[in-house]
């Protein structure tokens, strides 16, 4: 598709799941304002569903799947799980913390879709800001804001429009996938913090077989300001891509400065961001390379009819940078 994927045969997050407190306010978040296509409603329950969350029994969940163009990436899987006592992963609202973080979408109108939502009440961190890189990369415009269900939501718009340049090229990219009824994209990237970027490194690569795209430690003012670093906060970013333009990882790592662990509570019945999820092309030996690296299991291997998946065989497993779940699902 194109020359710039730099995990060829790499898996890219075919699906973010987040547990939502309300079903339709976070649907009126990703199909009405960002112009994902919505599958039917499903209850989810069952043994087996109350085995894969490690929920108790008469536990089930409401949930939909959400999904732009043909291709089985950067989707977003909604579950109300039917429970007491759910808690708010993110519910102080740190900028960073170790687990998931964010998903990033594009837009075509940044500045437009900035002011709409402020007056509908979303909590933006900055006005959009315009980052001028060298000529070869050009200059993409970013905003963050808190979206739904404690899940942070980055925006980017792609202002050049020279194709020569990086961004021209991924603007370019964008025009022929195709964008949303709204001009948005599916998930692009989604972030995660990281303990140890290096074990996160070998676990993309080594099991989901993906590439390096960006390894750096970023310690500007401006970098600081617009992602609330302390002052004099560095952090090691590496931004892993499969064999798509979409669907990337981009881990961090604070490197001299704490900042707090939802990991713990980034499970089911819980109000958050979840888990990620991935299609493998052969999930016997995702897990012989997961064994090599003593990646922990969540969840053993079963067969599971998963909302927008159908029937599969799949796994959970924790991320060994971070703790955070990590779904393999059979392709």
């Amino acid at each position: 598709m194109t020359t710039d994927i730099v995990g060829p045969g790499g898996s890219p997050m075919s699906v973010a799941v987040i547990g939502v407190a309300e079903m339709e306010r976070s649907l009126h978040f990703y199909r009405d304002l960002t112009g994902l296509t919505v599958g039917p409603p499903v209850t989810w329950a069952g043994p087996d569903f109350e085995a894969f969350w490690h929920l108790p029994a008469g536990s089930k969940g409401e949930a939909v799947f959400l999904h732009h163009g043909p291709d089985p990436v950067g989707r977003i899987l909604l579950v109300q799980f039917d429970a007491k006592d759910r808690k708010v992963v993110r519910a102080e609202k740190p900028a960073r913390a170790y687990g998931l973080i964010n998903l990033n979408f594009y837009t075509a109108d940044i500045f437009g879709e900035t002011k709409k939502l402020k007056k509908a009440g979303y909590e933006f961190w900055s006005e959009p800001v315009a980052h001028d890189f060298t000529p070869e990369v050009g200059t993409p415009i970013e905003v963050v804001f808190e979206g739904p269900d404690g899940v942070l939501i980055n925006w980017v718009e792609l202002a050049t429009k020279d194709p020569a340049t990086r961004i021209g090229k991924m603007r370019a990219y964008v025009e022929g996938f195709g964008k949303t009824k709204t001009g948005f994209t599916p998930v692009v990237t989604t972030a995660s913090c990281m303990r140890d970027i290096e074990k996160s490194k070998e676990f993309y690569v080594r099991v989901l077989k993906m590439g390096v795209h960006i390894n750096q430690v970023l310690d500007s003012d401006n970098y600081r300001k617009f992602q609330k670093v302390p002052d004099g906060g560095r952090t090691q970013v590496t931004f892993m891509q499969g064999d798509h333009m979409f669907g990337k990882i981009a881990t961090s790592q604070p490197l001299n400065y704490p900042v707090p662990d939802l990991v713990p509570d980034s499970v089911a019945p819980n109000i958050g961001y979840l888990m990620q999820s991935f299609l493998v092309a052969d999930l016997d030996s995702a897990l012989q390379d997961c064994a090599a690296l003593n990646v922990e299991t969540y969840t053993p291997r079963m067969t599971l009819d998963v909302p927008g998946l159908g029937t599969v065989d799949t796994t959970i497993v924790q991320n060994p940078g971070s703790g955070a779940l990590q779904q393999l699902v059979q392709s």
